[in-house]
């Protein structure tokens, strides 16, 4: 469903405007959100998410309708989790017009904010209408880099070595700034003279790119879309993917209030967000809900199977497919190879192979496309090591987390120990597949960009509001409250060789062996448990006993 908000001329503002933004908009925010919004006439799509998407006519439109966007209808959101989850065929495209909606009204409310509490100064000569565009401009485009079967497509080429390729194509943003360059330079710049948006296109780039922009304003805009404890990008994508694999339950986010309650903040020019503290809840509430996520559905084991089989088959495509050759394209200046690459193209390659043939790649793209069995199958109970084990469990956590050397290396002490465990059943080393997963309360990319510490990463900033003065609380460093931080271990063998009386086997080896090898005990546990025991056995637990 789209149509025209504004075509008839006797609607007045304000009520273009509510027509387009609802009643969300608060008095402190009418001033900025009016002026930006009357630039433009507005569209609106139907929207499961957010019940209406808002875009304008004059600029978002065309961009949307470029091949730059439009490619992303072709690219699904979750890569191969429609194999578990059915309903999970949402696209990339839709995603980006989410990020698009929600950060321009998480701009909308950020400005307002800065305009009453700090003044024009804090806006560093940037025109407000300018970066309200640039963000949502920004929120549209950031995933506009992606390849097909997005992250799957960046660890098969970008992060396992098995390619060597350029720096400056080293991930899906990066590319994505790349394809904007190419593709939208000229209309952008042409928007500033025409709309009055100055510096629009200096700004998208400052927000998309790689390197953390110098300016406050721009630090606090880039924040709103990526990069930050719960950006417009991950609000929507956990909201978005837990609709759409019926997962409701992992992805509820009361996200209206996050950002409503975020202020800005300035501490010797150094910009902050700090969050209302009565909005902890909410906040601890999130951190839970993207940690189930990843448990649950990003993570689960059989997609986590769909996946590694997955990349096998796009190595084995290279070149008959120009796969990372595209990559080099658009390294080079040519982006149109890379533009082509769509789940669409691949499914159409690759069921051509399932019907076909009896090579390796015939087999694995029948295991993915028609029996739907991936070539591993998990072994045993996954071992979750989290806080809960106490402050060694912890540093080790944080040591699997940043050291990747040493997470390698425990994978194949781990390998190693299941080798002995089942080589005398005819499990050779080969056919075992350690997976060790990392969960985070924020994106790993934040922690291993480079820029700043990881200590600073990990703290969320509180304070409260009194008028148009804001307080800043207190630093509130997540590991020590006990957030969601974690890592999953999961051991896989090969199909054909699983036998139901390996589960028990593995999953005590797995357990015994990381307790031997970290240090951990179930002591403290044991002895939390002995006294409990005592004391629901004795005649004061009786005497306070409630049945319902």
């Amino acid at each position: 469903m789209i149509k025209y908000l504004n075509d008839n001329i006797n609607l007045t503002l304000h009520e273009t405007i509510k027509g387009v933004y609802g009643d969300h908009i608060l008095m402190s925010d009418r001033r900025v959100s009016e002026y930006y919004q009357s630039k433009f006439s507005w569209k609106e799509i139907s929207d499961p998410i957010y019940d209406y998407v808002y875009f304008n006519k004059e600029i978002e439109e065309k961009i949307i309708n470029n091949i730059i966007i439009q490619r992303l209808r072709y690219i699904m959101q979750l890569q191969t989790a429609h194999l578990v989850y059915p309903g999970a065929v949402h696209t990339r495209f839709q995603h980006s017009i989410g990020v698009m909606h929600l950060a321009g009204r998480m701009a909308e409310d950020m400005l307002s904010k800065i305009l009453e509490y700090y003044g024009e100064g804090a806006l560093e000569g940037y025109k407000p209408d300018t970066l309200i565009q640039a963000v949502r401009l920004a929120g549209l485009l950031h995933d506009a880099g992606h390849a097909c079967f997005g992250h799957a497509f960046e660890e098969a080429f970008m992060w396992s070595g098995k390619r060597k390729l350029p720096e400056e194509v080293g991930n899906h943003e990066k590319i994505g700034v790349l394809l904007v360059k190419y593709l939208l330079e000229e209309m952008i710049t042409e928007f500033e003279s025409e709309y009055g948006l100055d510096n629009l296109y200096e700004v998208l780039l400052k927000i998309l790119g790689h390197e953390e922009p110098r300016e406050p304003i721009i630090q606090i805009m880039r924040w709103l879309v990526k990069d930050s404890l719960y950006p417009a990008d991950i609000l929507d994508f956990l909201r978005r993917d837990s609709y759409y694999t019926g997962t409701n339950e992992y992805g509820y986010i009361a996200y209206k209030r996050l950002y409503r309650n975020t202020y800005p903040y300035f501490e010797d020019n150094r910009p902050l967000l700090l969050l209302d503290r009565n909005t902890w809840g909410e906040f601890r509430a999130y951190l839970y809900a993207k940690a189930n996520m990843y448990e649950h559905v990003y993570f689960h084991s059989v997609n986590r199977a769909f996946d590694k089989l997955l990349k096998e088959i796009l190595w084995l495509l290279d070149d008959e497919a120009g796969l990372s050759e595209a990559v080099v394209k658009v390294a080079e200046g040519d982006p149109y190879p890379y533009l082509e690459l769509t789940d669409a193209k691949m499914y159409a390659l690759m069921i051509d192979k399932a019907l076909k043939g009896s090579g390796r790649i015939n087999y694995l793209t029948r295991k993915l496309l028609i029996e739907r069995k991936p070539e591993w199958k998990r072994v045993g109970r996954e071992y979750i090591l989290s806080g809960s084990k106490g402050p060694d469990a912890l540093k080790w956590i944080l040591m699997i987390l940043f050291n990747k050397s040493f997470k390698e290396q425990l994978r194949k002490e781990i390998k190693e120990t299941m080798h002995d465990l089942l080589r005398s059943k005819g499990v050779d080393e080969e056919d075992i597949w350690v997976d060790i997963l990392t969960i985070s309360p924020v994106p790993q990319s934040m922690i291993y960009m480079g820029s700043g510490s990881s200590a600073s990463m990990l703290t969320l900033f509180m304070g409260k509001r009194k008028g148009k003065r804001v307080v800043k609380d207190r630093d509130v460093y997540l590991i020590e409250e006990g957030i969601p931080l974690q890592v999953i271990f999961r051991i896989y063998i090969r199909r054909g060789l699983h036998r139901l009386e390996y589960e028990a086997q593995v999953t005590d080896k797995l357990k015994k062996y990381i307790d031997s090898r970290l240090g951990l005990s179930d002591e403290a546990y044991r002895k939390i448990m002995s006294e409990l025991s005592k004391y629901a056995s004795s005649r004061e637990f009786e005497k306070r006993k409630i049945t319902a």
